[in-house]
């Protein structure tokens, strides 16, 4: 709605000034007009001039308001959306930050689990083959 009256402010605006304002001529009594028209004595001529000049200084003065107010409006916009976003890439990062800490905690308790004994490894590797050797051996044998 704002938009609109903002459209036909402007349109009126440039209305008024595309218009010439006309031609007038002072005349002392029983002098002809050099043009056809309507014949207004000077004080309607000056109100005539001063309400055209009035319409057009109001106008833009509304004009700049509603400008003023729909920019004040967007940089508020503008301003809330970039709060938005710096909020939401500090949650990222924190997120990112508590993962790679649980990864690690659980990377650290997964390591203190398995216990390393290559000796013991060795003999259970050695006793499997040797027992798979003797089976295969028998099975395979009759």
């Amino acid at each position: 709605m704002k938009l609109l009256a903002l459209l036909v402010l402007s349109l009126w605006s440039n209305i008024a000034q595309a218009t010439p304002p006309g031609q007038f001529t002072f005349l002392g009594v029983n002098q002809c007009a050099p043009f056809e028209g309507v014949l207004f004595d000077p004080p309607a001529t000056a109100n005539l001039l001063a309400d055209f000049q009035y319409a057009k200084t109001s106008c833009d003065a509304a004009i700049q308001f509603e400008l003023s107010k729909q920019k004040a409006e967007y940089d508020l916009q503008i301003k809330n959306l970039n709060i938005r976003n710096d909020s939401l890439e500090t949650e990222y990062r924190l997120t990112i930050e508590s993962l790679n800490r649980e990864n690690d905690a659980l990377s650290e308790a997964l390591r203190k689990q398995s216990k390393k004994n290559p000796v013991l490894w060795i003999a259970v590797g050695v006793a499997g083959g040797i027992a798979m050797t003797y089976a295969a051996h028998e099975v395979f044998s009759e």
